[in-house]
């Protein structure tokens, strides 16, 4: 959205001129920046300054003008609050054509300017203050929705940190006949938000506004800024810089960031926390990622603490060494499949072309490695795949063999990966996942037409079968 004119500006300056004269108090007014929507001004008031902002009246007077009156009720919900890591709110009001709302100056930078700045010593800390303000808006049903770098400051020493622009913040729930469908703008989802730094089921509104969705993109905006406090720069910032929204919307959805560095045991258990919250799926993302997880105690990741056991305990260095060893194979593993899942959901959304809910389920505990993804066509049809992941060992312990398997079935109850005749389709490595595209993999011998993940469900079931199916999906037939 385009910054608003000047002429817009000036308007807004003499309105809030006029209604800072019927409170008293106030100093001189400094302008300080403007946005698609209103503009800021600061204002001394009682020895200390306060920030305003003033909304342009188009925004309150048209057709969107009931969903920001609710926003604006939601900040005034949190006038007065007690969380310092939140920047405080101290009056909403309508008036003069236009509503008003003051709140803290916070004279610090912004965390987006200054990220190669911190520190690696300060990142665990402004992280944990910045899990502190998102909690306490959960504690109060309250949702930023916007969390990244801009909207966050720093002290100049980076110890301290204020979450800032409360202006799309909404409540998890709202009250019944409020808003037709529980979302923003009645029979409408419209996106809400900076796409960069959302997740993918709300940058493309798969899911309905719920406390789930909210609890997702919490710990998916909270990752991305942790993201970019590690690796000191934006997250999917190259996209970003080619000024391609569609190349953005598809990093979102598929592209996995990257937190490959120099130093390898650099911050790694809060890189392997980053990674976790920006799981593409909220599923595996809720069941993976806990809040506890940003204590400072959490912060010890067990590889850490066993290398650390290696070198207090020289006799036993060989069997620690092992252990390391293992545990850094499984580590590698279990990211690798992470990443290969990822990309055949990706694919598969495209195939789906979102007309299709797609769940994906990781394996069991104990069991064999099979990864199951369900398309739920319609109430009585269901299309289940299969990808079954069988590790070899020894000098190929980080090789698999990829079968797939998919099934058109009236009930995805009692069908498992043993059931279906499996085609295998490629051999993978864990080299080659990081190093080129999975659809590069070496065939298997004697399989020379592997077929690659976005074509394997078209392959199974059939592409006339799938496209009706599909057809039906999307016109609501049953």
């Amino acid at each position: 959205m385009p910054a608003l004119e000047q002429a817009v500006i000036d308007d807004l300056q003499q309105r809030l001129i006029a209604f800072l004269e019927t409170k008293g108090g106030y100093g001189a007014l400094k302008y300080l920046d403007a946005g698609g929507s209103a503009a800021v001004f600061s204002a001394e008031m009682g020895g200390e300054t306060r920030a305003i902002k003033v909304f342009d009246p188009k925004f309150l007077n048209g057709p969107s003008g009931p969903a920001e009156r609710r926003r604006l009720d939601v900040q005034r919900r949190l006038i007065g609050h007690e969380c310092p890591q939140l920047v405080q709110m101290y009056d909403i009001a309508e008036s003069h054509g236009t509503a008003f709302t003051e709140m803290e100056f916070i004279a610090w930078p912004q965390l987006g300017k200054c990220l190669a700045d911190v520190p690696d010593e300060h990142v665990h800390s402004l992280i944990s203050q910045l899990v502190a303000a998102v909690r306490y808006l959960e504690t109060r049903d309250i949702v930023h929705r916007d969390i990244k770098p801009e909207n966050i400051h720093v002290s100049p020493d980076f110890k301290q940190l204020k979450l800032l622009d409360l202006g799309v913040a909404r409540a998890f729930e709202v009250a019944d006949g409020e808003e037709a469908t529980l979302t923003d703008t009645g029979h409408t989802r419209p996106f809400v938000a900076t796409a960069q730094y959302s997740s993918p089921e709300y940058l493309f509104r798969l899911d309905g506004p719920t406390a789930r969705l909210w609890r997702g993109l919490n710990f998916y905006q909270v990752g991305a800024v942790l993201h970019d406090l590690i690796m000191k720069r934006p997250l999917f910032d190259e996209e970003v810089k080619m000024g391609n929204r569609w190349l953005v919307a598809r990093a979102v959805l598929s592209k996995t960031p990257s937190f490959a560095d120099s130093n390898v045991g650099r911050l790694a258990a809060l890189k392997a926390l980053a990674y976790r919250c920006l799981t593409k799926d909220i599923d595996t993302r809720l069941d993976i990622v806990d809040w506890n997880d940003f204590a400072r105690d959490a912060h010890d990741d067990p590889l850490s603490r066993l290398k650390g056991r290696l070198l207090k305990s020289v006799p036993n260095a060989a069997k620690f060494a092992k252990q390391a060893l293992d545990a850094k194979l499984q580590f590698e593993r279990s990211d690798f499949e992470k990443r290969f899942t990822e990309l055949l959901r990706a694919d598969l959304i495209g195939v789906c072309d979102g007309k299709v809910a797609l769940t994906l389920l990781p394996p069991q505990p104990g069991a064999d490695i099979v990864y199951r993804f369900e398309l739920a066509v319609s109430d009585s049809t269901c299309i289940v795949c299969f990808v079954r992941i069988d590790w070899l060992t020894a000098l190929q312990d980080r090789t698999a063999n990829v079968q797939y398997g998919a099934f058109l079935i009236a009930s995805a109850k009692g069908v498992d990966a043993s059931m279906t005749a499996q085609i295998c389709a490629c051999a993978v490595t864990i080299k080659a996942a990081f190093g080129k595209p999975l659809n590069e993999a070496e065939p298997i011998a004697g399989f020379p037409d592997a077929i690659s993940p976005f074509e394997w469900i078209p392959e199974l079931v059939g592409d006339d079968v799938l496209s009706a199916l599909l057809a039906d999906a999307a016109m609501g037939r049953r």
